[in-house]
């Protein structure tokens, strides 16, 4: 009897066996493609906030349908913070760009390859890409550990813009956050970059009188650190006064020619990197034609990775003491790019012209 209930029992379980293995088929069930669970460059930039503005630099630049094809591409995307350190908080605020200008600032910020953290070569300067706009674009790359060990932290910049976010996959491509809007005038050098601003007269009319603007205008490349007007004002120098000196009674290369490095090319993202790369704690360099040394120092705001520089002049007899620092802090106006070199804005004077004068100057 006890087996006959077995038996009967089993034929009553393979029915509701049979139901649950067929529930568990899923013959329709495929692995997934690569990337095809990514969205594609414009949709993935359409439906993150912090890239908003972007976005509509996209779409007034009639790139949206372009950024939504094959590719690859690799976008580096400014938050909108970065939008805001230039002037721009609003989608409408591209209205006042011209739209060919525009398009050639969206293209800045796209390489046509995809190109990944691994791609690009370690604790390296000025590693070079070619954008969509046809333009090099400059890449740093600096490690916090060049010993190896296997935590490390690596400092991406393009242009002189920090990669906040990287390595982001996309349908077509990848795409990496940075923190400024990298800056390029074309077909211009250092010389018309500071020509068209008049907020930079009285440090032109410097350069002019003691014979430092004309060379800003060769093959170069320079780096340029370059005070505004109310910086001069504030120490009552005017372009009158500076027209004033007599030349014969002033080092102009300290003067004037301490604003302007030769035959060098650097982002102030540049001198943080240097710290890793070359082991240097300060970026020491002569004046050019003199016997002074500038003394650059960088640092980095850990929270918003942006980079900061002072500069300031010291003797060779007494190297302890440093005449004023300047400051290269406002995000929105450094690392101008020009076709010869980069205009970096800064803030206050490195010397006054009494601090110049050949007689009172030590190793005149």
């Amino acid at each position: 009897m006890n087996t006959r209930k077995s038996i009967k029992k089993l034929l009553l379980l393979i029915p509701v066996l049979l139901l649950l293995f067929n529930s568990c088929k899923h013959e329709d069930l495929e692995i997934a493609k690569e990337n095809e669970n990514f969205r594609l460059a414009s949709d993935f930039i359409k439906n993150n906030y912090d890239m908003s503005l972007f976005y509509a630099a996209i779409e007034k630049a009639g790139m949206k349908a372009q950024l939504q094809g094959p590719g690859p591409f690799t976008v580096l995307v400014p938050n909108n913070l970065a939008f805001q350190q230039i002037g721009i908080s609003r989608p409408s605020d591209f209205d006042k760009m011209n739209q060919d200008s525009l398009k050639s600032l969206v293209q800045r910020h796209v390489l046509n390859y995809r190109l990944l953290t691994r791609d690009i070569p370690l604790n390296g300067v000025d590693i070079r890409y070619l954008t969509l706009a046809g333009e090099e674009l400059y890449t740093t790359s600096s490690n916090f550990n060049p010993k190896g060990f296997a935590n490390y932290q690596l400092d991406l910049f393009f242009n002189g813009a920090a990669v906040v976010k990287e390595d982001v996959n996309l349908a077509n491509g990848a795409l990496h956050v940075i923190n400024k809007v990298m800056k390029y005038t074309p077909k211009s050098t250092v010389q018309d970059w500071l020509a068209k601003r008049p907020q930079y007269s009285i440090f032109v009319s410097g350069l002019k009188k003691f014979g430092l603007w004309d060379k800003l205008a060769t093959a170069g490349p320079f780096t340029v650190f370059a005070p505004q007007n109310k910086e001069f004002e504030a120490s009552n120098i005017t372009e009158a006064s500076i027209a004033a000196l007599n030349t014969k009674n002033y080092n102009g290369k300290r003067l004037f020619g301490g604003y302007v490095m030769d035959k060098k090319h650097f982002f102030i993202s540049d001198f943080f990197a240097f710290k890793f790369i070359n082991d240097e704690t300060v970026f020491i360099r002569k004046v050019d034609d003199d016997n002074w040394l500038m003394i650059m120092n960088s640092a980095s705001d850990s929270f918003n990775r942006l980079n900061t520089l002072t500069l300031n002049l010291r003797t060779p007899v007494d190297f302890y003491t440093n005449y004023n620092t300047i400051y290269a802090s406002t995000p929105g106006l450094s690392d101008n790019l020009t076709d010869n070199g980069l205009v970096h804005d800064v803030q206050g004077l490195l010397l006054l012209p009494e601090q110049a004068l050949i007689n009172n100057s030590p190793n005149n």
